[in-house]
């Protein structure tokens, strides 16, 4: 799993999820994201289309980099969910959620 940020210009920044989010990788990616938290005020891009799997876990910490972001008055969009990733969203609820592009 790799998390990477990248910001797009001053009012937009991505976080590119890549791999597998599961439980053996919650906690180095929560790491990997914090500077994120460092904004605020501009449109956050969760982007998923290399994202290959999501287990609880990983729902849990999207909600709370929701959460974080929504605290600093930032715009949170998901996008790019494959078929796989697309069906848990849908079975869990998190397509309420969260807003997508």
């Amino acid at each position: 799993m790799e998390a990477t940020i990248r910001k797009d210009d001053g009012r937009r920044v991505t976080l590119i999820l890549d791999g597998r989010l599961d439980t053996s990788v919650t906690h180095q990616t929560e790491k990997e994201v914090e500077p994120l938290f460092e904004y605020k005020n501009i449109e956050v891009v969760i982007d998923c289309s290399r994202l290959e799997y999501i287990s609880s876990s990983g729902l849990r910490l999207l909600m709370a980099i929701d959460q974080r972001l929504c605290a600093n008055h930032c715009d949170i969009y998901v996008k790019g969910l494959r078929d796989e990733v697309k069906d848990v969203f849908q079975t869990t609820g998190f397509v309420n959620l969260f807003k997508f592009k």
